[in-house]
């Protein structure tokens, strides 16, 4: 509990969000943040993604993220929202990074995070080697809310 301007205390509850509400936040959201581990310690990124129900994509240039996610593809992504002050809602998923090296599935990455490299239409071009296109394959997710009373 803390105590509010007024003088008077707020409880904060915290609770478990279902499984409908992780859902619609992942897919509602365009910002989350992806931890990996590098040189054994934790590091933590934002970056733009797409959600499909199953799997979280992005893009990358070159870099200390994406070598460590090859040598070690277990990660976590977290999202978050807040309304006001004390009303939030998390999601905190455990994955796997697979870097999509098949052109037909870099292109449809590219197509769903609706991302476009030097003018080209991702829907026909053949992304650059130099652009990474990967995805985090979810494998739990948990969600929680926060709020006043």
């Amino acid at each position: 509990m803390r105590k509010a301007d007024t003088g008077r205390t707020k409880e904060t509850m915290v609770g478990l969000l279902s499984p409908g509400e992780i859902e619609s936040l992942l897919l509602r959201h365009r910002v989350g943040r992806i931890a990996y581990c590098l040189d054994g310690r934790p590091v933590i990124v934002p970056m733009n993604y797409r959600y499909d129900g199953a799997a979280v994509y992005a893009v990358s240039g070159p870099g200390q993220k994406i070598d460590a996610m090859r040598e070690q593809p277990r990660v976590s992504f977290e999202i978050d929202e807040v309304d006001a002050a004390g009303s939030w809602r998390s999601v905190v998923a455990d994955g796997l990074f697979q870097e999509l090296t098949d052109h037909e599935e870099r292109r449809a990455a590219l197509h769903r995070l609706g991302t476009a490299w030097a003018g080209a239409d991702c829907r026909e071009a053949i992304p650059p080697p130099s652009l990474i296109v990967f995805c985090l394959n979810l494998l739990e997710k948990t969600g929680r809310f926060g709020s006043e009373r």
